[in-house]
């Protein structure tokens, strides 16, 4: 949660930023009565996803406050040759070509993926899987990908140059992030899917969290259950079916572009103008 002042034609306005894991708290629980007394401070509250409103509603914020106004991207950058040709590398004749950039946490479902990539491997023998990211789970997933014997299909990279990272995501064929609700933690919208859009990729994710904001269902990709193995694997078999992805990706590509960092702040603008 964020708190940020705006001065604008001499106007002085209070907005208070939410995302959905900070606010998801018990009704009546001292933490949810400090984040009430706070936000009520606030002249405009910003929600990053339909989501989090709806979480924020049901936890008692005031709902005439809340307008709902999605974090914005920077437009896509052109990504160097060396860096093009070290990610072709990488992926070599691979196919399909699947990559998660995020951090390891249980939320945002590598271990699925794992399990998935496992599963996908008699029919795409030549798949491979990239992760880039760090987090409290990495020795366990390093550990799991051992276990289901595909480390030679699976690359975890973290630490790495942004525009090899950008590369490795502009020569995939998806993005694949089964988001789900682990205790309180949800994902509240999803930047990443709005990232990979940018460069003509298109995802799949959890139907658990904001992921819906970010994501055209069937247009620019799929939402799954990501607590469900085989909701995971039907998602992505239909995505690869008769090239829907790069239909898809092209869908994205249109699509993120509502997502621009000066379409965004115009939206700041527009509530105090």
């Amino acid at each position: 949660m964020e708190l940020i002042k705006i001065e604008h034609l001499k106007k002085t306005k209070t907005f208070c930023l939410i995302h959905s894991k900070e606010i998801n708290h018990n009704k009546e629980s001292n933490i949810n009565k400090r984040i009430i007394k706070s936000t009520n401070k606030a002249d405009f509250i910003i929600s990053n996803s339909a989501f989090t409103k709806n979480l924020a509603i049901k936890i008692g914020i005031d709902e005439k406050k809340i307008h709902v106004i999605n974090p914005g991207i920077n437009e896509p950058k052109k990504i160097e040759n060396l860096s093009k040709i070290e990610a072709e590398k990488v992926y070599g004749e691979a196919f399909p070509k699947i990559i998660t950039i995020a951090r390891l946490d249980k939320r945002k479902g590598h271990d699925k993926i794992l399990m998935l990539i496992k599963n996908l491997k008699p029919k795409f023998p030549k798949i491979r899987y990239v992760s880039v990211g760090s987090g409290d789970q990495e020795k366990n997933l390093i550990h799991l990908s051992k276990e289901l014997s595909i480390d030679k299909e699976v690359i975890f990279l973290n630490n790495i140059k942004e525009d090899f990272k950008l590369a490795l995501l502009a020569e995939s064929n998806l993005f694949l992030m089964p988001t789900r609700k682990v205790n309180n933690s949800v994902e509240g919208f999803g930047i990443s899917f709005i990232e990979a859009a940018s460069y003509g990729i298109s995802s799949i994710g959890g139907k658990e969290g904001g992921s819906s904001d970010a994501i055209c269902h069937n247009k620019t990709g799929l939402i799954c259950d990501g607590s469900d193995l085989n909701s995971i694997y039907n998602s992505v078999t239909t995505i690869l079916q008769n090239e829907k992805f790069i239909k898809y990706g092209k869908e994205a590509k249109t699509f993120s572009e509502n997502f621009h960092w000066n379409k965004i702040v115009k939206k700041y603008l527009n509530l105090i103008n």
